[in-house]
């Protein structure tokens, strides 16, 4: 991106054009899924690419010249997956090591590359799926994690999810410290790219991808399976991945609906038996919802659902069915990349070799 602006700005450089463009297109061929993200899946990543395209793109016309077609299209599609992660308020969901960010920045950048695109709502090589009905969002992660080549911070997220009702945030991922450096304790980073640290099943407190000691991603998901479908009463994900296929003979299945009033989520977890391996008698699994800094969770009676309430938002209630719900601890990573208390729930049961299924709904009180 460097090299053509320079092309483009720097009096005589002009003849080095065609080449800086090619350069630049070859280079985004080996980094951009062919649907706008990024291989690295990372969103604070995505929007620096954001940020660089549009300054190519401003470069244009002063020099009186005519960007290519395929540079326009590239930066269009990196908008859009942009778009396709960003929450009701006006940041980041928080993926791949990364943190909500600064929303008034992003707000900047975005008006500024003078560009527009709706938000990607079906991302296949970007792996982000998004649901939206009336100021409820949620973003799943519906891909394998980046190849270790790629990502530096790559994390075992697959299947989970973040939700926001308007500009409040209800359900989040930990996050990390982004791209910038940090004081957070090593090990700490560590654990935050964890299964543990999203919001999605884990089974017997194995990461659905490995993460090794040098911090690199090993063996776990490399099939993620979904399919998407749309009608008069909601919008539907059903998605399925392997990384406890080898380990256990179970494949972890995650169905979703929002529907269009935006009042109602309904999810069912479910693992089924694939393979020859059988785990011998049980294996303890929990469904972890982290909830965003703020969000306070009260048990109901019977111990099977919790009332979420916060300033930015009407409560909403929480109801599993299959298993008992708990309240603990957890942390968020904020968009200055310092470490915030909050709470999460925690779904708990035991899983046989056949397998069982965890029913669980979020439905706003207003």
């Amino acid at each position: 991106a460097g090299a053509l602006i320079a092309a483009l700005t720097v009096q005589g450089a002009l003849s080095r054009l065609s080449r800086a463009e090619s350069g630049l297109m070859r280079s985004l061929a080996g980094a951009q899924f062919e649907d706008g993200g990024l291989m690295s899946r990372n969103p604070q990543e995505q929007m620096l690419l954001v940020d660089r395209l549009g300054l190519v793109r401003a470069a244009y016309s002063p020099a009186r010249q005519t960007q290519p077609e395929a540079l326009e299209n590239a930066a269009s599609a990196a908008l859009a997956a942009l778009h396709g992660v960003t929450m009701g308020d006006n940041a980041l969901s928080c993926w791949q090591g990364g943190n909500p960010g600064d929303p008034a920045r992003l707000s900047a950048l975005v008006e500024g590359c003078g560009l527009r695109a709706r938000p990607l709502r079906q991302a296949r090589g970007w792996g982000y799926q998004r649901l939206s009905a009336l100021g409820t969002i949620i973003v799943l992660d519906a891909a394998p994690p980046p190849p270790a080549k790629l990502a530096a911070t790559g994390s075992a997220s697959t299947l989970a999810l973040e939700m926001s009702d308007g500009a409040q945030r209800l359900v989040v991922n930990c996050g990390g410290p982004g791209p910038d450096p940090t004081a957070l304790p090593p090990e700490l980073v560590q654990a935050l790219r964890s299964t543990a640290a999203h919001s999605t099943l884990v089974l017997d407190d194995t990461n659905s991808t490995a993460i090794q000691p040098d911090g690199s991603l090993g063996k776990g998901v490399t099939d993620v399976e979904i399919a998407r479908s749309e009608d008069n009463d909601c919008s539907r994900i059903e998605a399925s991945h392997d990384g406890y296929a080898k380990g256990f003979g179970l494949v972890h299945q995650r169905r979703l609906s929002l529907g269009n009033d935006g009042k109602e989520v309904r999810g069912e977890d479910r693992l089924s038996p694939r393979g020859r391996r059988k785990i011998r008698e049980s294996a303890p699994y929990a469904i972890r919802f982290h909830l965003a800094p703020g969000v306070e969770a009260t048990i109901t009676a019977d111990g099977m659902g919790a009332i979420l309430r916060s300033a930015g938002a009407p409560p909403w209630n929480f109801r599993c069915r299959g298993a008992m719900l708990q309240v603990e601890e957890s942390l968020f990573i904020d968009g200055r990349g310092q470490a915030v208390p909050s709470l999460q729930l925690v779904v708990v049961g035991e899983v046989s070799a056949i397998g069982g299924e965890i029913a669980w709904q979020f439905r706003r009180s207003s």
